[in-house]
């Protein structure tokens, strides 16, 4: 007699996946008790990069037509201060006033409260993320010591005239901020602008006047002598943290090899990564248990966190879904998992009742 068992669990499964749509359909959008810090800091967020683009108008570097909605942020693809291949997607993405909704999210879930100190590496590749992590922890009231790098990959923040750290100081000048990087390095290549294009084509004129303004500016630009120095010296600037941001995908963050590319992104699952003389602040922080923060692979977090992925409009804040969660009820759920269980039971149950009649 031919079993039925294999029919039976086919149709369980498929009403475990009609009650799994159910439940989800009928699940209620909940606002996340925290979705007005969240807004605050968005709203924060467009008058910094406001500020910034007409700062950058003033210094003579148009909008580059790739900049679809024309927020302000995005450099040109080739510099002397290019480094690497960027994504422009990510990069458009990084504008928006989301990102300093998504910051402020991350931040609770690794447990950041009023008051704390945290760490930060910003990469400039990512001039809106870096902009949007400063939000939200200005709005949070957040102790934040933090560095910040010159090179950038395409779109970034690749204008030798008007770089990261001086984006940030025209905030700070307009009282919108309150932070300006406690250290500034080149990036690139050994934290020291090793593959940035004007180096490269031996094309540096504009690569020394930057240094030269960054210097008049109070910009003193970090250089060591080995990387794991460079580490050394960046954690101990930050001190006890009670979280670390990574922004981007420079050296001093990921580290100088590809292990930390594996690691995910958004709030990274703890656990102790070995160390090397090649290990980023990541690898180092996560292997002293500190709550850590990868903002990178734009693509996949925004699917994860909820803000929309490279629009052709700019959400209102307060809307997209980074600032709500689902909650699916709980007796449902009860009620489908005991009636899947009474229902598996019956199944083996029916399929021993046979095989005993058969023989």
């Amino acid at each position: 007699m031919k079993s039925r068992k294999p029919l039976y669990y086919a149709l369980l499964l498929l009403f475990l996946i009609a009650g799994a749509a159910v439940i989800y359909i009928t699940g209620n959008r909940v606002r996340l008790p925290y979705a007005d810090e969240m807004e605050e800091a968005s709203r924060l967020h467009v008058k910094v990069v406001e500020a910034v683009r007409k700062e950058r108008l003033a210094r003579g570097y148009a909008l580059v037509p790739e900049d679809t909605l024309q927020i302000g942020l995005l450099g040109e693809e080739f510099t002397q201060i290019t480094t690497s291949v960027g994504n422009l997607s990510a990069k458009r993405t990084s504008q928006l006033p989301d990102m300093a909704a998504l910051c402020v999210r991350l931040l609770h879930e690794a447990g950041v409260k009023k008051g704390d100190r945290i760490g930060a590496c910003f990469s400039a590749s990512f001039p809106g993320a870096d902009l949007a992590l400063l939000c939200a922890a200005d709005v949070m009231g957040l102790d934040l010591i933090y560095s910040a790098t010159i090179g950038a990959s395409n779109y970034g923040a690749t204008l030798p005239g008007y770089v990261l750290p001086e984006m940030i100081r025209t905030a700070v000048d307009a009282g919108l901020l309150s932070t300006l990087p406690q250290m500034v390095s080149m990036g690139g290549d050994g934290d020291k602008g090793g593959n940035m294009i004007g180096y490269s084509l031996e094309e540096t004129d504009e690569i020394e006047a930057m240094k030269l303004r960054l210097a008049e500016e109070g910009f003193a630009l970090l250089e060591f002598d080995s990387f794991p120095e460079d580490i050394r010296y960046r954690m101990d600037q930050m001190g006890e943290i009670a979280a670390f941001i990574n922004v981007g995908g420079n050296i001093l963050g990921i580290g100088d090899g590809e292990a930390v590319l594996s690691f995910g992104q958004g709030l990274l699952e703890a656990f102790h990564p070995p160390i090397n003389e090649k290990s980023g602040l990541v690898e180092h922080y996560l292997n002293l248990d500190i709550p850590t923060i990868h903002v990178l692979n734009l693509k996949q977090l925004c699917a994860e966190m909820g803000v929309p992925f490279d629009p052709v409009s700019l959400p209102e804040i307060g809307t997209s879904q980074v600032y709500y969660y689902h909650d699916y009820s709980r007796p449902a759920i009860a009620a489908i998992g005991v009636i899947a269980l009474a229902a598996s039971v019956l199944i083996e149950v029916d399929d021993k009742k046979r095989k005993l009649s058969a023989h």
